[in-house]
């Protein structure tokens, strides 16, 4: 393979303004990508005939993100060595594919390219794009071979509505999580805060963060949301608002409710008590380091988190405003398009994955929320509690909390990048009345051929 190109890549904006480089434009970025990722397909063997397919068993790639921090990847290659061993029929091969959006470009990409892996763990909210590009299977047969609403039924509610367009239902829950409120209850008990009563509502985030400053002083930051549109939604559903409409062909951007969400988190930097920008990663680095002390932060970083502190670590809902509301996420199990016996083995194998007790292994070793119903019953998980009791604050909060589904819509990455750029600029500073009329304007070009 020859050399790559020394081709500086650009960030794509919003604001219509492409930046230029040697390399081009943003559409020439998206485009030596894809070449790239075909390149290396065909170098590393990244095809069905890259691996000899025993006789008699059907050979099936696995693409799967991690899109937290965590040793989730060597959590899975584990569970699927073990459903190999398990049965001669189907051998999966487990892909590790990066972060969510690379893992859903990479199937893309291989679906475009004739060579798509029979199996993924997708972000659930691409159905829109996977089903329009034809590249997903319905699930609905299996289902009904499996029992039908009685095997659903065992499935948490609010993962499965995500899971159902049109009328046919189009993925597994696997990955799923959900945000949580995380807290160092040593530096709670260090400012005179119980440290069993963590903030209910934006007012009370202010109040602690207020006491944290006072407590810690300048070096430290009270609070930290990173920069991610996944935790931009449950704000702006709690001021009231809605972010994208049912059909995924509409998103509401410039609206009071999303004005009044960045009133909530500019007033947490304006005041000293949030760095204005902090990525997803770095800022549970430094939740873990007790450089900040409460963090919004996916259920999927419980087990890393937990491992990693040195302090007491506390788990809460989100707080709350108008709406006592959360969103959920994470990724679910798709069955891409191919021959019929590959997609009866590509099932065999969800169901081997998401029945009640790896269901439960999967939560226990990742942090993730167990998806079953009945995962909570069995003695592993009980125990698992027992031991963990921040292993069950997502579990509550999706029972007692208004849910909703994570942002949905067609060409849902660009979009949320767009969520994820405009979001950054406010919090840098960026007139906000601007920035989302200009955002506003964007998201409607982007979805201008999906209206109706």
């Amino acid at each position: 393979m020859g050399a790559i190109p020394n081709v500086p890549l650009t960030r794509c904006r919003y604001d219509g303004a492409v930046k230029q480089s040697r390399g081009g434009t943003c559409m020439k970025k998206k485009l030596l990508l894809a070449c790239l990722i075909l390149v290396l397909a065909v170098s590393t063997g990244w095809t069905r005939g890259g691996a000899e397919e025993p006789t008699g068993t059907v050979y099936l790639r696995f693409y799967y993100p991690v899109g937290v921090a965590g040793d989730h990847a060597r959590i899975m290659e584990e569970m699927v060595r073990d459903f190999n061993a398990s049965q001669d029929d189907v051998f999966v091969e487990a892909i590790f594919s990066g972060g969510y959006r690379e893992t859903m470009e990479r199937a893309q990409t291989a679906f475009l390219s004739g060579n798509a892996p029979e199996v993924a763990v997708l972000d659930a909210p691409a159905t829109f794009d996977l089903i329009e590009m034809g590249a997903i299977a319905p699930v609905d047969d299996y289902i009904e071979a499996e029992g039908g609403d009685a095997y659903i039924s065992r499935f948490l509610s609010g993962f499965m509505e995500i899971a159902r367009l049109d009328g046919q239902t189009w993925s597994i829950p696997f990955q799923r999580s959900t945000p949580l409120f995380y807290y160092n209850k040593d530096h709670f008990r260090a400012a005179g805060l119980d440290p069993d009563s963590p903030p209910r509502t934006w007012d009370d985030v202010y109040s602690y963060s207020q006491t944290l400053a006072e407590h810690f002083g300048p070096d430290h930051w009270p609070v930290q949301v990173p920069i991610n549109f996944w935790l931009l939604k449950p704000i702006v559903l709690q001021a009231g608002g809605q972010l994208e409409s049912d059909d995924g062909r509409s998103v509401a951007i410039d609206t009071p409710e999303m004005r009044e969400a960045f009133d909530y988190l500019n007033g947490l930097v304006r005041r000293g008590y949030m760095a204005p920008i902090r990525q997803w990663a770095p800022s549970v680095s430094d939740f873990i380091a007790g450089n900040v002390t409460m963090l919004y932060n996916s259920t999927g970083s419980l087990t890393h988190i937990e491992n990693s502190s040195d302090f007491e670590v506390g788990t809460a809902f989100l707080p709350v405003h108008r709406r006592q509301v959360v969103i959920e996420g994470g990724g679910n199990f798709f069955i891409f398009n191919t021959d019929q016996r590959r997609q009866q083995a590509a099932w065999k194998f969800i169901t081997w994955m998401t029945n009640a007790e790896n269901a439960a292994r999967w939560s226990i070793r990742s942090g993730y929320v167990a998806v079953r119903e009945d995962s909570y019953d069995l003695p592993l998980y009980r125990e698992h509690v027992e031991r963990t009791p921040n292993a069950i604050t997502a579990f509550h909060q999706l029972q007692q909390v208004e849910i909703e589904r994570n942002f949905m819509t067609y060409q849902q990455a660009q979009l949320a990048e767009l969520l994820n750029e405009m979001k950054e600029d406010i919090l840098g500073g960026a007139d906000v009345d601007t920035t989302l009329r200009e955002a506003q304007r964007a998201a409607d070009a982007i979805l201008a051929r999906f209206q109706r």
